[in-house]
């Protein structure tokens, strides 16, 4: 039930993409990748990069292969050790899916930074796969940049009713140049495949120089009480690289 609700949701998220204009673009993020022929093809490595977010937390933007379950582990002091992730999500960079991970090499009370990180792939059930398949992928040997490349969302400031079905999500002007400011939106999202109202995610692309986005509220008397509200947040995404996800504090309405 769980991979039909999931596909079905990326399924309409696309058409709902396809349709946005004016004040964004909605993305979404991307469906597993099934077994069997239509799978994506092997890849023999992974595409990662790495940079300091601060002291303890790392942050790590990778391609992504959904057959496999991906950790994170880094050299200290001569041994290697695998990082709790803190926080990730999907990011789009360039018309391209990645996953971006947050990690703490504090854990532990670790206090030395890593030298290097790296990420590996295990293939989930490989007993449902090929012997070709590869069961591990990797990632090089990665240099984390300085925590400066790390960009700064603005500050969302506020979310004001424009009439009974609109809100108005206002936020500070961007810093930096960003290459994208987004505005994250969780709200309810109806399955027509499955008749249910289940919350999900829109990523909307705010035009550059903009500092407000008005977004429209679902009413609908059929969504279940614990699942009406909606949710703004805001994130950036510069040279690879995205704002702090800890840091995202999602302002939450009643419709």
């Amino acid at each position: 039930m769980t991979s039909r609700i999931t596909a079905a949701i990326a399924a309409c998220t696309l058409s709902l993409g396809a349709l946005a204009a004016g004040v964004g673009t909605a993305a979404a993020a991307p469906s597993a990748a099934a077994a069997g022929a239509d799978a994506p093809s092997p890849r023999a490595a992974v595409d990662a990069r790495a940079a300091a977010v601060d002291r303890c937390s790392y942050q790590v933007v990778r391609s992504d292969d959904s057959r496999y379950v991906y950790s994170v582990s880094g050299v200290v002091g001569g041994s290697t050790r695998e990082f709790p992730v803190q926080k990730e999500d999907f990011v789009r960079f360039s018309d391209e899916w990645f996953k971006v991970a947050q990690v703490d090499v504090c854990a532990g009370g670790q206090s030395q930074a890593p030298a290097t990180l790296r990420v590996t792939g295990k293939l989930d059930r490989p007993e449902h796969y090929d012997p070709s398949v590869p069961r591990t992928i990797r990632s090089g040997a990665l240099q984390p940049a300085s925590s400066s490349v790390i960009p700064k969302a603005p500050r969302l400031t506020s979310v004001d009713r424009v009439d009974a079905a609109t809100v108005r999500v206002n936020w500070e002007a961007a810093q930096g140049d960003p290459d994208q400011v987004i505005v994250l939106e969780r709200k309810p999202f109806y399955s027509s495949e499955l008749g249910l109202w289940h919350p999900y995610t829109f990523r909307w692309n705010a035009p550059r120089g903009t500092t407000s986005m008005d977004r429209k509220l679902q009413r609908d008397s059929g969504i279940p009480a614990g699942i009406r509200a909606h949710s703004y947040w805001m994130r950036v995404v510069k040279g690879g690289f995205v704002s702090d996800l800890r840091a995202e504090r999602p302002t939450t309405v009643e419709p």
